[in-house]
């Protein structure tokens, strides 16, 4: 599982697994407020956002996919789980209380997916990647205080 923004992340992931000629499912986590890539994989073309989603995942803030990025996303990827802000802070939070790993909120947005839709990865193998420490001083504060 991989989170997704403007999707360069999880298309060098679908290109790499498929050029290993892996079997493994790629899924992607996207926040619930700026879901244009979990919408446009449904409808089978790019869909974009009015404006800017208002979500405490900043690198998730795009208007839409990539366009050489929606060609290996439509697909290479399985699935992609909206997920919402609360989510993604409780990740966030579950990433520092227990591996002391500062991450930002985009880079938690795997986990999230996992903590949204916990019996769908029950018993199950998965691996979910975090990314990126940048991550506003305040905002951090307030995600960790709640």
């Amino acid at each position: 599982m991989a989170p997704v923004g403007g999707g360069g992340l999880i298309s060098g992931i679908s290109k790499g697994l498929c050029r290993n000629g892996s079997q493994t499912e790629l899924i992607g986590a996207e926040p619930l407020l700026g879901n244009d890539a979990a919408r446009s994989l449904k409808a089978g073309e790019i869909l974009t956002n009015e404006s800017e989603p208002l979500t405490i995942a900043d690198g998730a803030r795009t208007l839409s996919l990539g366009k050489h990025n929606w060609e290996i996303i439509k697909t290479g990827v399985a699935e992609i789980i909206e997920v919402a802000d609360e989510k993604i802070a409780e990740a966030v939070r579950l990433y520092f209380g227990l591996a002391n790993l500062k991450s930002e909120p985009t880079g938690a947005l795997s986990l999230g997916a996992v903590l949204e839709n916990p019996a769908k990865f029950k018993d199950k193998k998965i691996c979910v990647i975090v990314s990126g420490g940048n991550v506003d001083a305040e905002i951090y504060r307030q995600i960790l205080a709640r």
